[in-house]
């Protein structure tokens, strides 16, 4: 596991706090605020934190104000560690694995959203380069809600290497692109792990990894803008492999 160079962070909001406490992630400190009432989620908080020794302190409304007001805390916060991230080796491969390759997303909402989407659908793993691309911030903890601390997140610092590395495990390897003639649902996702490449939000896959991929497909679209928010499409890609391996009986 590779660390960030930050000393800390926080974990802003009750459901990526609960979260993170599920999987007993490094956490220093817990913060409520005391002018809330607790719900059944701020009790499970309290009650994982007291069971692992993590310190509660207790803030009011204002402090959470002026610190946190563009992240919407609910009234709870953690500090913890700093986000550790995975090597690709670390990702475990199966028949049935699913994994993603994230090239160059700069808007750590969309990061977030799709770390969120890959979590639900059991993915195996998420690959992102080290350069020209958000990191695993802040931001992406919370509008994950939590995610980020259940799914390995590999930060390499060449994506093409990482495909090449995946394709000797036998991955296959499907592209996204708005012009390609073949449908995403035309292809075959059963009985073999598949990786899929999610473009930067603006340029899309570069070349040399779309050179890469054993398939390159395209989401299908009929409205006037014909353009769809990069965690939209990861959530479309992801959703639709997992369908057809479900139905395969893979898992």
């Amino acid at each position: 596991m590779r660390e960030n160079n930050n000393q800390e962070v926080f974990v802003v909001g009750k459901r990526p706090v609960l979260e993170a406490l599920r999987a007993r992630y490094p956490l220093r400190l817990v913060i409520f605020d005391k002018t809330k009432n607790h719900d059944a989620i701020m009790k499970n908080i309290f009650k994982l934190a007291k069971k692992q020794s993590v310190q509660i302190l207790y803030r009011d409304e204002s402090w959470f104000r002026r610190r946190f007001h563009q992240l919407n805390p609910q009234g709870v916060v953690a500090v913890g560690d700093t986000y550790a991230y995975a090597d690709v080796e670390d990702i475990k491969i199966k028949k049935n694995s699913i994994i993603l390759i994230l090239d160059r997303i700069q808007d750590p909402q969309n990061l977030g959203a799709i770390v969120r989407s890959a979590e639900c659908a059991g993915v195996s793993g998420i690959i992102i380069p080290d350069r020209n691309a958000v990191d695993v911030t802040e931001t992406v903890m919370s509008i994950s809600s939590g995610a980020v601390f259940h799914i390995k997140i590999a930060k390499v610092p060449n994506l093409a290497r990482a495909v090449e590395y995946l394709k000797k495990q036998n991955v296959w390897i499907v592209g996204t692109v708005p012009n390609s003639k073949t449908p995403y649902y035309e292809v075959d996702y059963r009985s073999v792990p598949f990786a899929v490449i999610i473009g930067n939000e603006g340029s899309g896959i570069r070349e040399g990894l779309i050179k890469k991929c054993d398939y390159v497909v395209t989401i299908p679209m009929r409205g006037r803008v014909n353009s769809l928010n990069a965690s939209v499409t990861a959530g479309i890609m992801v959703f639709k492999v997992l369908e057809e391996k479900q139905k395969n009986n893979e898992y």
